[in-house]
């Protein structure tokens, strides 16, 4: 079927693979004209998932849940939030440092953490109760095997024998390296 294969990350929850595939297929394309590549019948396939993240009885046209600084959980959503911060802060300037003194300190960590990830080049535009979401959707997938399992099926399922490359976002990319490895017929196995 497809020889290049999509991945999307986080945040996509709202989409299908159809929409993904209408927003992915023309960068594909343009980046094989700009790098002298035949584009002639390359076909891509998108993997979804996202839909695993809604809330049960939800259609596609929910919102975020209203998540503020007081739902991030104490412990692993902490840890990984703060670890964002850090490294927002050490490869953009625009992002406070984490143990820079400010004239404004917000004595809780987390709601400084999500005020200075706001100003990242990397999270710039996405309100706070995205990013409180995106960050229980990382939570979730790797902490929650059954869910890790039925997405890992979704993208397994979309990879075939003739496909050729598996392009993933940056919150994505390490799905079929790091979980799984490829199976003589092609395909990464769950």
């Amino acid at each position: 079927m497809a020889q290049v294969v999509a991945v999307h990350g986080v945040g996509q929850q709202g989409k299908g693979s159809h929409l993904l595939h209408h927003e992915w297929y023309p960068a594909l394309l343009d980046g094989l004209a700009l790098a002298g590549a035949n584009a002639d019948g390359v076909e891509l396939a998108c993997a979804f998932y996202g839909d695993l993240f809604r809330p049960a009885a939800q259609t596609m046209a929910f919102g975020d849940p209203p998540y503020q600084a007081d739902d991030v959980d104490d412990g692993w959503e902490v840890e990984l939030l703060t670890a964002w911060w850090h490294e927002a802060a050490r490869t953009d300037p625009a992002v406070v440092d984490p143990e820079a003194a400010t004239l404004a300190r917000t004595p809780r960590t987390v709601q400084r953490a999500l005020n200075a990830l706001s100003g990242s080049r990397f999270f710039a535009g996405l309100a706070e109760r995205a990013l409180v979401f995106d960050l229980k959707q990382v939570r979730r997938y790797l902490h929650e095997e059954t869910l890790r399992m039925r997405a890992r099926e979704r993208v397994a399922a979309v990879i075939e024998s003739d496909t050729r490359v598996v392009m993933a976002t940056r919150s994505a990319r390490w799905w079929p390296t790091r979980h799984s490895a490829p199976t003589q017929a092609g395909r990464c196995a769950p």
